[in-house]
């Protein structure tokens, strides 16, 4: 008995090291990564100072253009956003960025079905490499599972599934943007769809769930708190028209009660007709990204005015057909 607890413990005392010295090394990796999702992760928690935040899901990262933002607003711009996520990665990039400074303006993308569903915390667990280095993400994290808190013990648990996306920037650059870019991710490809004038029909209403809408809430009312400018954003889609889904009906109300703009193009026309615009029916490419930032900053710009602040309610939110 002696024997086998004795070769037990040196296979656990094994399997430590081999986890320590492997989460030597992969922290390495993700802090000198060139580029790509990893170095954009820990700048975004760890080290961004813009006044210009852009805060989203895939549409976020790619439908804005940080360049012409700074250029339009002559504000300096970073932007946070990161395809495949939703409110529990917006939460826990807003408490990293939060813990160091407060944004003079934040842009949230907001899909027009979002908070029709529960909070997917597990699609949030990307950010688990950098669970130890940043405690203002862990309560987010904590939640993707029970044991979670214990299981992030194990650096090699903490970049299961994320070798690919840390180790591809050392081989091949610019895949996720480069730098330069300052957060966005330029798509080329055009479609190569022809529109027939027909738009697809304002889809079904689906209820809102309240975890999503509370913890939605949550970010909005600590933005607040800190005295950013917040402002709502709803993106084109090509080839469908969306108005009145039962997310965009709360923004509206989030707008008012909050004293929020919020400009919504998921019904607009000169966008939504024109598949040169699109790399994909949900995401703009680099000439459509370029257009729609240049028309949005041009809409937002009196409101970085200090003194076009108090508009009517009627005046905050846009709606273009």
């Amino acid at each position: 008995m002696r024997k086998l607890v004795t070769k037990i413990s040196i296979v656990l005392a094994l399997l430590f090291a081999v986890d320590v010295l492997a989460g030597i090394a992969l922290d390495w990796l993700r802090d000198h990564s060139p580029d790509g999702r990893y170095y954009k992760t820990k700048y975004s928690l760890e080290s961004c100072k813009e006044d210009v935040v852009v805060i989203g899901s895939s549409r976020g990262e790619i439908n804005y253009v940080s360049q012409i933002i700074e250029d339009s607003l002559g504000m300096s711009c970073w932007n946070a956003g990161r395809g495949g996520q939703g409110t529990p990665y917006f939460k826990a990039i807003q408490e990293g960025i939060l813990t160091r400074y407060a944004p003079k303006v934040v842009i949230l993308n907001v899909d027009d079905n979002d908070l029709e569903t529960p909070p997917n915390y597990e699609h949030a667990g990307v950010l688990r490499p950098f669970y130890h280095s940043c405690a203002a993400i862990r309560p987010v994290l904590d939640k993707t599972s029970t044991f979670e808190w214990l299981l992030m013990k194990s650096r090699l648990y903490a970049y299961n599934s994320s070798f690919y996306y840390l180790i591809r920037p050392y081989f091949v650059e610019g895949l996720d943007g480069k730098t330069s870019d300052k957060g966005w991710k330029p798509r080329l490809d055009k479609m190569t769809a022809e529109f027939d004038g027909t738009l697809q029909p304002e889809p079904a209403r689906t209820n809102l769930d309240t975890a999503s809408v509370a913890l939605f809430e949550s970010i909005v009312t600590k933005l607040k708190e800190k005295g950013c400018r917040i402002f709502f954003v709803v993106s084109p889609n090509y080839g469908r028209t969306v108005s009145a889904s039962s997310a965009i009906e709360y923004l509206k109300q989030s707008s008012a009660k909050n004293d929020i703009p919020l400009f919504i193009y998921s019904n607009d026309t000169s966008f939504i007709t024109k598949p040169e615009y699109f790399v994909d029916p949900d995401h703009l490419n680099v000439d459509g990204a370029r257009l729609f930032t240049q028309r949005l900053v041009e809409q937002i710009k009196p409101y970085t005015n200090t003194n076009n602040q108090h508009l009517s309610n009627d005046e905050k939110v846009f709606e273009v057909h």
